[in-house]
């Protein structure tokens, strides 16, 4: 199968004496471009309480995008499960399926920042079990009725979704994991892999490798289909590369931005470390990040010199460059890219690239 490429609305907001209006029509535009120019779907990033991620419902905001659109692919995601009762997320996406039916998709996780949890009520250190219960729960809600339970975090009478999803047997579920051990899990299960670098931009050659073969060995070992997989890159294309570098800085901004929130609680170099869970940490390493809801970001700098042979993301570079990094993802069995192309430039850029994107590098994937 043809590597697919989809592209991601990730509601970045570092300009914050900007109208978040005009945020939200950049990423209203990102969407009518992508369904104008070809691209397979479209991605939704959702956070809450900073202006990293300046979007508090993916779920909404997939019904402006399924009402907008008639063949693009919506996946409002990922929604962290653990912020949520199960069966209303249940209810609302069958919802979106009979908006565009067959179109849409979910991706959930348990949550990679504790910043949400904490404010949320929810115990980071119960994440991962609450997540696992409420996914169990969608799961039965959308194909049974009168489905009642009594977990350990849920639990309630008998109880339908209506009405149910359209697609039969239930919308596409992409399960978000940064780990190996995540990955190995998500393939055992049978789900669909969706994946970003852990540790955000600059990951090296070899990381996505290694999470890709735990994927595949999980699945392999379950004897369940394999799921698809999709991977996140942050994407410019350029005719040169000095054109592909031109808002360099800008994805440095944003990568600093995530490392504030991610707050590794340990070294990144090793390639082990990197592709482990990451820890909930400490709640207290927030204090001072994040003030009135701007987050104030790391100040670690990178060099441009040598960046398409030194990291794997970010994809920074020319068509033909670009052509090659994509066809060694399709060996590698990446079934979808999602394209990470709005990092703080002005959003008539970044649609311009997709353009570009379009003419000059879809066609070798056709």
């Amino acid at each position: 199968m043809a590597l697919k490429f989809w592209v991601t609305t990730p509601f970045f907001y570092p300009d914050m004496s900007r109208p978040w209006s005009e945020v939200l029509n950049d990423m209203i535009s990102i969407v009518d471009a992508a369904e104008d120019l070809g691209f397979e779907g479209v991605t939704i990033n959702e956070n809450q309480f900073q202006n990293y991620v300046t979007n508090p419902s993916a779920l909404s905001f997939a019904a402006v995008a399924a009402s907008r659109t008639r063949r693009l692919r919506i996946v409002p995601g990922v929604v962290v499960l653990p912020n949520y009762n199960p069966l209303l997320v249940a209810s609302e996406m069958a919802f979106l399926d009979h908006l565009a039916p067959g179109r849409v998709g979910i991706g959930v996780a348990r949550g990679g920042s504790r910043y949400q949890l904490d404010r949320l009520g929810v115990d980071p250190a119960q994440a991962r079990a609450i997540y696992e219960e409420a996914l169990d729960i969608i799961l039965r809600g959308w194909t049974e009725d009168d489905l009642s339970y009594d977990g350990r975090f849920f639990s309630f009478p008998p109880t339908t979704i209506v009405p149910k999803p359209a697609t039969t047997p239930h919308p596409d579920v992409w399960v978000a994991s940064q780990s190996v051990d995540g990955a190995r899990k998500v393939g055992q299960q049978g789900h669909n892999l969706i994946t970003a670098p852990n540790y955000g931009t600059f990951e090296p050659h070899g990381d996505l490798e290694a999470l890709l073969a735990s994927f595949d060995e999980g699945a392999a070992a379950s004897g369940k289909p394999r799921g698809e997989t999709m991977v996140l890159r942050h994407t410019w294309v350029g005719r040169t590369e000095e054109e592909a570098l031109q808002y360099f800085d800008d994805v440095l901004n944003e990568y600093n931005h995530y490392l504030a929130l991610v707050r590794p609680t340990g070294e990144t170099t090793s390639r082990e470390a990197r592709l482990a869970a990451r820890e909930a940490g400490d709640k207290d390493e927030y204090t001072g990040a994040i003030r009135a809801g701007r987050v104030r970001p790391e100040n670690h700098t990178m060099s441009r010199d040598g960046l398409y042979e030194k990291f794997d993301d970010p994809v920074l570079t020319t068509p033909d460059r670009m052509i090659e990094r994509f066809k060694g993802y399709e060996e590698m069995g990446v079934d979808h890219l999602a394209c990470l192309v709005a990092m703080g430039m002005p959003n008539s850029e970044v649609i311009k690239n997709m353009e570009l994107m379009a003419e000059e590098v879809f066609p070798a994937f056709a």
